[in-house]
């Protein structure tokens, strides 16, 4: 018994110590002054990245964000879902722009699911017959500290047009909406500033 306890008492050790390196358990002290003028210690628990920025998400405010700076140069932000996880695209961010504390943030973009629409099908007399397909997206940029939506674009890659003449493999024209059009919006806005009349026409790319 006394092994087991021991054993016990070790593994949860080695967990508090994993979740503070990983800073699940993020955590400061500080000395403050109670009103007897006696010194105590003060614990201020520290946001977790990204998961306290979730609820930016849902245009609610993280008061523990950076101030958005629209004067600045760079503009550190997250590429979130909308369930508020972190966006496979937030890898692709430029060194400066990639957030990597909440108290750093200052915008959140909220990355919509893509959506595949089938536009025709032509035949050929030698093939298969292709396939056109329309990819939409939604993105919104959000200002981390309150909330407030300051843009939303949607994005739609339309596949160009079928030739005469087609690869004798090809079964279908058209791709998902990539980072690039996405990050230079919301990079273009950033600097130039989001307009308050909202401009809802997409932007379109033709693609293959």
């Amino acid at each position: 018994m006394k092994t087991v306890l021991i054993c016990a008492a070790l593994a949860g050790g080695a967990f508090v110590w994993a979740g503070m390196e990983m800073g699940l358990f993020s955590q400061s002290q500080e000395t403050v002054l109670d009103d007897g003028g006696d010194a105590k210690k003060v614990v201020k628990v520290r946001p977790v990245f990204p998961r306290d920025l979730a609820p930016a998400a849902r245009a609610e405010p993280v008061p523990q964000a950076a101030e958005f700076n629209p004067n600045a140069d760079v503009f550190p932000l997250v590429f979130v879902k909308a369930t508020g996880t972190l966006h496979e695209w937030n890898e692709y961010l430029n060194e400066g722009w990639r957030a990597e504390r909440v108290e750093d943030t200052q915008l959140v973009v909220v990355v919509g699911a893509q959506r595949k629409g089938l536009i025709d099908v032509t035949p050929f007399q030698q093939g298969p017959p292709v396939s056109r397909y329309k990819f939409e997206l939604e993105a919104s940029v959000i200002e981390a500290k309150t909330g407030t939506v300051l843009g939303t674009r949607t994005f739609v890659n339309m596949p160009r047009p079928i030739k005469k003449i087609e690869a004798f493999e090809l079964t279908a024209i058209g791709r998902p909406v990539s980072f690039s059009p996405v990050y230079g919006w919301v990079t273009a806005m950033a600097r130039a500033g989001f307009p308050k009349d909202v401009n809802t026409a997409p932007l379109i790319n033709q693609v293959d």
